[in-house]
């Protein structure tokens, strides 16, 4: 609820506590009747909302729209003008409400920046009606980040303080730079100051991400968090209590004796994918003499592409630099493949390779092991593979949750953030979005280059997908970083490896391929019909 009055144009808003405090000041002002009626004059619709406030440690500072209502105190009063400013931007929302919306008091922090800086920044602000009118705008802030990304975030300041090397002063005393966290400023005033003339480099200190098609902003709330509970650790003992607690559950199931010797078992159908001398990824035997891997792994990125698959070779065994026992079958040829989105939108990429061979019999079908009702929306995985093109390998590893995505690459971009730059060029010039297909899962694996087309077994042993790629960079030393990693369930896959087979004609595909009695009987049947000549 909330109290209007009108003062010469002035509307005055007092906040009573049970207010939303999930609402920022302009979403809690637009639930009044005065507010939206004053809003919405012609002599106010080009004006900007000034918003100032009755407490803190300097009265009267200014707000922004988007200021959260979780930091109004107890019965204060906010005063509302409308005002007009040649720059109609400054003073918009630019937090991203949904962060906004889950924030928490203890999450944030607020400081004050008084409207004129020391020598050689004196103009701070954008607007020249809002220096006119206050001496100081209070800035709200994310426990974790910079000052910097604050500053940046809040949109009033003029672009020099961000350009100079510049710091807050809390007048004459400490001095706080513009790349120190925000966390010690709560509740302080200070004046902007010269440190060096010396440009600085232009650097991307916030972070954006896409998901379901939305882009959101690096909740910095949750950054270090890890690293601040490890910062919290006292002994020895206590670390190695930490990394078994924080590490050691995505392999505690996969140490059970009765696993390990199912996990190598089925590793036997893990291969190598090679094109004469040169190794491309991992494949896996499907069944009978066919392997399974991506599509863009024997170079197909599109419908068009022409691949002799005869140039492949698929290496078995291959788990010592020296090994004498690995096995290699060269392929007959590419019986099925897809890269792209399906009629149900979905994303496929796969090639099913026939191998030049009557059958694997020392290997099992991984098919076998395909369970169409494992779920792989969240729990522990194994992937076996070949990554950086080496020996064969297994990294046991979570699932991320669709929902936590977001959270997951914003703790890694927190984690290196002298990369930031890096990631965000990539994720802008690739157009990540860790949610546009609904038949993709994600995880945190140390498996990259070589390891595309591994099988994903789940906590039983099941085979559920296949290890496709992973939201990758690439730093000045050409080393290789990943976001998160990701692959493709099977069930899309099998699918459309069935219907190009009836289109083909290959039955021997379908009836190794079928789940169900009802589709095995459905299958025996055009088999037989099959077989069976047609009457003159």
């Amino acid at each position: 609820k909330c109290k209007e009055t009108k003062l010469n144009e002035i509307v005055t808003v007092i906040f009573v506590m049970y207010y939303k405090t999930s609402m920022t000041v302009l979403e809690a002002l637009n639930t009044s009747s005065v507010f939206r009626s004053e809003k919405d004059k012609n002599k106010n619709m080009q004006k900007e909302i000034l918003i100032q406030r009755s407490k803190g440690a300097v009265p009267r500072a200014a707000v922004k729209t988007d200021f959260p209502c979780c930091l109004i105190e107890r019965d204060e009063t906010l005063e509302i003008e409308f005002i007009k400013d040649e720059n109609s931007s400054t003073n918009q929302t630019t937090a991203d409400p949904s962060l906004l919306s889950k924030s928490k008091p203890e999450t944030l922090v607020t400081f004050l920046v008084k409207k004129d800086g020391g020598q050689k920044v004196q103009c701070l602000l954008k607007s020249n009606a809002l220096r006119s009118r206050v001496q100081y705008v209070c800035v709200y802030a994310f426990k974790g980040e910079n000052v910097k990304t604050a500053l940046k975030r809040d949109g009033r300041f003029n672009n020099v303080i961000f350009q100079k090397h510049c710091a807050l002063s809390e007048f004459g005393s400490e001095m706080h730079e513009l790349s120190n966290p925000v966390d010690d400023l709560d509740g302080k005033a200070f004046q902007v100051v010269v440190l060096s003339d010396q440009n600085q480099p232009d650097s991307q200190d916030d972070l954006t991400f896409k998901q379901d098609g939305n882009t959101t902003s690096m909740d910095p709330s949750t950054k270090q968090y890890t690293l601040k509970k490890r910062e919290k650790l006292k002994n020895k003992s206590e670390v190695q209590k930490f990394f078994r607690e924080e590490y050691g559950k995505s392999v505690e199931n996969f140490l059970e004796v009765k696993k390990v010797k199912q996990l190598m078992k089925l590793s036997d159908s893990v291969c190598q994918i090679r094109k004469g001398g040169t190794r491309e990824g991992t494949g896996f035997l499907l069944f009978n003499r066919f392997i399974l891997t991506n599509a863009h792994v024997i170079g197909i990125f599109t419908d068009l592409t022409k691949v002799n698959a005869e140039q492949f070779t698929a290496v078995f065994g291959y788990e010592d630099l020296d090994s004498k026992d690995s096995k290699c079958i060269p392929v007959k040829q590419l019986t099925d493949y897809f890269y792209g989105k399906d009629d149900k939108g979905r994303h496929l990429d796969y090639a099913l390779l026939e191998l030049d061979v009557d059958k694997m019999a020392e290997c099992p079908n991984l098919f076998d092991s395909y369970s169409p009702n494992a779920p792989i929306k969240k729990g522990q995985i194994c992937i076996v593979g070949h990554p950086g093109e080496g020996v064969k390998k297994m990294d046991p590893c979570f699932i991320i949750e669709r929902e936590n995505r977001l959270e997951a690459a914003h703790k890694h971009a927190s984690e290196h953030q002298h990369l930031i730059h890096v990631i965000n060029e990539k994720c802008v010039e690739e157009k990540w979005d860790f949610s546009a297909y609904e038949n993709q899962f994600t995880y945190d694996s140390c498996f990259f280059h070589g390891s595309s087309g591994s099988p994903v077994f789940d906590v039983d042993c099941n085979l559920i997908g296949i290890h496709t790629g992973g939201y990758k960079y690439k730093t000045k030393g050409d080393k290789t970083w990943s976001v998160m990693e990701y692959g493709f369930s099977m069930q899309p896959i099998l699918d459309n490896i069935i219907a190009v087979a009836r289109i083909k004609g290959l039955l021997d595909i379908i009836r190794n391929v079928s789940q169900t009695a009802e589709q095995q009987n459905l299958i025996d049947t055009e088999m037989k019909d099959a077989e069976e000549p047609e009457e003159s």
